[in-house]
């Protein structure tokens, strides 16, 4: 189902208006966990043999009377997963349905990808009607923009279990330490549990819920019963994702 012209030129221009937001707020953004080599200095250790000498810290070592090591943090490329719900209650709601607003979140995270250099991924499952969206992670504005374009002209799905097995494929063994966000008022992710268990013991994942102040009181939809290394953020569709985003990622969220 297409949406508005001018909502795809709002979301063409988000890149500019969320990189302006985070201006300062980039840098240290995702350290890698692997130790070694790199820009960043760590601490000051004890030698141990098989150490790197050029490492050595002479001065200290001279004070210290024993060898010791500068220990740097070695960073790397962010590779960011989009994991869209396309069911059909993704697609209504008055005045924003919880599609758009995941657009939206979809509009923030071209911007940090963009301003950052890394790489952009997504997934969106499908049905015997559609065939799965997979697109590899890429750099690059237009690689971002092809992205939204081809996500936009997506309809509704009916998801099953099998759909979200086919979605994945096998993404979810490749790497480590990657980002996945799943965008999704939780219609449509039963089945994505047991996929995502062995996900997240890898790799940082974060479910972005929408939530409509007018509908708290209604039953919510079948826990998808997730693992508890799987982040809940829960937000008011109401509120706008990019200024949220912002917030989120500077206090450390991504």
């Amino acid at each position: 189902m297409p949406l508005p012209a001018k909502f795809l030129a709002r979301l063409r221009r988000l890149p500019l208006r969320l990189r302006s937001r985070l201006s300062g707020g980039m840098e240290g953004l995702h350290p890698s966990k692997l130790k070694g080599h790199g820009l960043t200095f760590v601490e000051n250790r004890a030698y141990v043999p098989g150490d790197d000498p050029r490492f050595i810290n002479w001065p200290l070592t001279a004070r210290m009377g024993e060898p010791i090591i500068k220990r740097f943090e070695s960073s790397r490329d962010l590779v960011l997963w989009l994991v869209i719900d396309p069911s059909p209650s993704m697609f209504l709601g008055d005045p924003v349905s919880p599609l758009r607003w995941a657009l939206e979140i979809v509009g923030a995270a071209m911007a940090t990808i963009n301003a950052t250099g890394d790489r952009l991924g997504i997934i969106v499952p499908g049905d015997a009607r559609m065939p799965a969206l997979r697109l590899a992670p890429k750099r690059g504005r237009v690689h971002a923009l092809q992205l939204l374009e081809r996500l936009v002209e997506r309809g509704p799905a009916v998801l099953t279990p099998e759909s979200w097995t086919q979605a994945l494929g096998h993404w979810g063994d490749v790497g480590h330490d990657h980002r996945w966000w799943i965008l999704s008022n939780g219609a449509g992710l039963q089945g994505l549990a047991p996929l995502m268990k062995p996900i997240a013991a890898r790799h940082r994942v974060v479910w972005f819920r929408p939530e409509m102040p007018h509908l708290r009181r209604m039953p919510n939809w079948p826990d998808p019963a997730f693992p508890p290394t799987v982040e809940l953020q829960t937000w008011d569709i109401l509120k706008d994702p990019v200024v949220k985003m912002g917030a989120w990622i500077k206090a450390g969220g991504a």
